[in-house]
């Protein structure tokens, strides 16, 4: 489902790359953490696969796409596989949770009676049935996540990234959106979580890529949150998994896509797409992070850590 070949991110009037060497791969289905400091490579890592950013050396391919000979005018399509979840949420204040939803539906034109059907069950997965008609500002901040991740899930793409969705909420919280996300990940959605929150990832006791300083220096299956030396899992020895992982239907006939227009359960806000929602739109596909991966302190290429495999894979 994803694959990185060698793969290095050096950003300009820079020293050190921001990702150096990566070899991994995720299969499909799979839930992956990938876990280190501020400026360890984690947004890089995100932005590459949504082809945001292009790879200075190396091969990513995401979704049976080889993302440098991805033509241009592609890309949106890739896009259109991929759900996002972001730490600040990115809803539009002025639409309900219904229409917050319904909306990233309604610019991939999908139909009106779509929309209708598949915008109520997703917010029933994420436990937000019976709160169609508020407003963001009339949510909690746990609540408000978990209608990103229904914006994110309500296509059902076969990826789902999450950058840092943790970050602005408090432990219990957090907790409740990673076992969202790994209900999520139960239906057959491949999820990719970068985070920095130790408890959730230790209680969770998923696969977890470590990075440091734009080097894989771990790769564990059931792993913890942890700075020790933990072996690193070469490309070559988790090439096999991913045929052994079965397609998963979403469970959704796509209908021939028709414009739509007009409100939802009877609200008043037209989710018709104008210029204020052209705006919107643009402000709600942002991209991944803030270039938080740029290095900071001085340049200089560090070595990577040795280590010997010894997990049970």
């Amino acid at each position: 489902m994803i694959l990185f070949e060698n793969v290095t991110k050096t950003y300009p009037r820079t020293t050190r790359p921001a990702l150096d060497d990566v070899n991994l791969e995720i299969a499909r289905g799979e839930f992956a953490f990938v876990v280190g400091t501020s400026g360890s490579g984690k947004s890089t890592m995100m932005q590459l696969v949504m082809k945001e950013q292009d790879v200075t050396r190396g091969r990513i391919l995401v979704a049976g796409r080889d993302l440098d000979r991805l033509p241009e005018r592609k890309v949106p399509a890739l896009r259109r596989e991929i759900g996002c979840v972001f730490q600040d949420f990115r809803l539009l204040p002025n639409k309900t949770v219904f229409q917050n939803v319904a909306y990233a539906l309604q610019v991939l034109g999908s139909s009106r009676a779509r929309i209708r059907q598949t915008v109520p069950e997703t917010l029933e997965l994420v436990g937000l049935e019976g709160m169609e008609k508020r407003l963001p500002h009339q949510l909690s901040g746990g609540e408000q996540q978990r209608v990103a991740i229904a914006r994110a899930f309500v296509n059902r793409p076969p990826i789902l990234l999450a950058d840092e969705p943790t970050g602005n909420l408090d432990p219990d919280t957090s907790l409740g959106i990673v076992q969202l996300l790994d209900r999520i990940n139960r239906t057959g959605t491949t999820v990719v979580m970068a985070t920095h929150d130790t408890v959730t990832v230790n209680a969770m006791r998923k696969r977890v890529i470590r990075l440091d300083r734009g080097v894989l220096i771990s790769d564990m299956e059931a792993g913890d949150y942890t700075t020790g030396s933990i072996p690193r899992v070469r490309l070559e020895e988790t090439s096999g998994r991913s045929s052994a992982e079965p397609e998963v239907s979403d469970g959704f006939d796509d209908a021939d896509p028709a414009a739509y227009a007009g409100d939802h359960h009877g609200d008043d806000h037209g989710d018709e797409p104008d210029g204020d929602a052209a705006g919107e739109q643009s402000a709600t596909m942002a991209p991944i992070g803030r270039d938080a991966d740029a290095p900071r302190a001085k340049g200089g290429i560090f070595r990577r850590h040795k280590a010997v495999q010894t997990s049970d894979r």
